[in-house]
């Protein structure tokens, strides 16, 4: 595994979460960190229904009211503490989250 700094706490500001996209081998993997409750927490970015990706535009991973992720795609929502569907057709389902951590004004993760 490898430390990767995947955003600032700064960049979390305007949305709450911040979309990160990773080259890795050939591939590419997509994740997003949020800041909800005053935690950081990370998911990959990709619906457990469809694996397409949640954000209908930069950074977008909230319902309007702030309180949900949402998936753009099939109207799917998440509890955004544990990534379960609470809501859509995937519902029981949860995005996979990864662990991370915060240094300073930076979030940094152990991804493969």
């Amino acid at each position: 595994m490898a430390e990767e700094v995947l955003c600032r706490l700064s960049d979390l500001d305007a949305t709450g979460a911040k979309e990160i996209v990773l080259a890795r081998d050939g591939g590419r993997y997509a994740f997003f960190v949020i800041r909800y409750e005053g935690r950081i927490l990370g998911f990959e970015n990709s619906c457990p229904h469809a694996r397409l990706p949640l954000n209908w535009t930069d950074d977008r991973f909230f319902d309007i009211s702030g309180t949900y992720l949402f998936c753009a795609n099939h109207g799917a929502v998440f509890d955004p503490l544990t990534g379960l569907c609470t809501r859509g057709p995937c519902k029981g389902q949860s995005l996979k989250s990864f662990p991370l951590r915060v240094d300073g004004e930076v979030v940094i993760a152990d991804i493969a």
